[in-house]
């Protein structure tokens, strides 16, 4: 028997890979098309995605093509926190592997999350709904945005439109936590630490990531406790992920990811995969848990420090993922593809990718 799956995100190559390496055929809805998810999944579907998210158009017209009587299931990464109603479009047509889309609505209305985080004695930053006195150390947030480049300074936003808000900023260390959830209970895959790429009208853009995080227990313990009270609250199911500011023996919530989080590719291995994790805490199973690798990776973005056309000719290292098609033109700024590394201790592991970043960078705007 055919085993199918249909996965949508921005970038869904590390979760295409990792349903593969479970035994999956995988149909992938994907921004980019990338030559690693092409090669990986059965077939891809390439969707436009702007400020307001994805082509909904196009997402329901490639639907349509699609055969749903042998497709076990769709699951989804980044892309969908502010189009809940598109996860249940596919809900209709096929089993739901990860959140329902009424768990991602009410996680992504900030007055709720955040009004539910205050219930539960969860610390998070300040936040506020209503025009700013002063708009020095405030932050302006989209709801359902990802990947940090929505997220400006409060005075480039004086005028708070429909489906922001205002945060006040938090200085520390970003941090996050990947966790499978069967909608009781939750058990940790790893701890990470982010970093940002910042440029001059994004200073928040997302830079990159390291596991296995060097992380006081108490912090993690905290950390987890935050995570099952949320679990409960909202039924969460299958990954998450938990993004917070850490400093010293305190920390604030900034959101839940509830969805396949690319921290996924921190941790996924042959041995111990963790798109089989998901599935399997999807359906309240968080028995079979895998054994995690204890190296570090680390996986960094390379963003086009100018306009650039993919040459057929350059020779990509086997260090990097999410290569782009020949001929695909990027525009500067755009991410072009994921630079990854391992070694034993993330601080090694983060040195080695920044050192590639830069020997790649020198590659392809020599």
């Amino acid at each position: 028997m055919i085993r199918r799956v249909l996965i949508a995100a921005i970038s869904s190559r590390p979760f295409v890979y990792a349903a593969v390496s479970a035994g999956y055929q995988v149909i992938a809805f994907d921004v980019f098309a990338d030559r690693d998810t092409q090669a990986a999944a059965e077939r891809v579907e390439q969707i436009e995605y702007g400020d307001r998210g994805f082509d909904a158009r196009q997402f329901k017209l490639a639907l349509d093509q699609i055969d749903t009587t042998e497709i076990a299931g769709f699951a989804y990464g980044s892309g969908f926190e502010a189009q809940p109603d598109l996860i249940a479009l596919v809900e209709k047509r096929m089993p739901l592997l990860g959140n329902r889309p009424e768990v991602v609505r009410e996680l992504k209305n900030a007055k709720h999350f955040f009004g539910v985080l205050d219930h539960l004695a969860i610390p998070h930053p300040e936040v506020s709904f209503s025009p700013l006195v002063s708009a020095e150390c405030w932050l302006c947030k989209e709801e359902g945005g990802s990947g940090g480049s929505h997220v400006l300074d409060a005075s480039q936003c004086e005028v708070l439109p429909e489906g922001k808000y205002y945060q006040r900023v938090m200085e520390g260390t970003p941090i996050s936590m990947l966790f499978a959830a069967n909608e009781r209970d939750l058990k940790v895959i790893g701890f990470n630490q982010q970093w940002v790429s910042p440029i001059e009208s994004k200073s928040y853009r997302y830079g990159g990531i390291v596991g296995h995080a060097d992380l006081p227990l108490g912090i993690k313990k905290l950390l987890e406790e935050a995570a099952q009270k949320i679990t409960a609250s909202f039924g969460l199911r299958g990954l998450n992920s938990l993004d917070v500011i850490w400093r010293d023996e305190a920390f604030w919530v900034l959101e839940i990811n509830p969805r396949l989080s690319s921290t996924l590719d921190l941790y996924q291995s042959e041995e111990s995969n963790l798109f089989a994790l998901h599935v399997q805490a999807v359906d309240g199973d968080l028995s079979r848990f895998p054994l995690i690798p204890a190296r570090s990776k680390a996986r960094n973005v390379l963003y086009a420090e100018q306009d650039l056309l993919i040459s057929e000719s350059v020779v990509w290292p086997e260090w990097v993922a999410d290569i782009p098609m020949p001929h695909t033109a990027i525009i500067k700024h755009q991410p072009i593809c994921t630079v990854l590394a391992d070694a034993n201790t993330s601080d090694e592991a983060k040195a080695l990718v920044v050192k590639r970043v830069e020997q790649l960078s020198a590659l392809l705007f020599k």
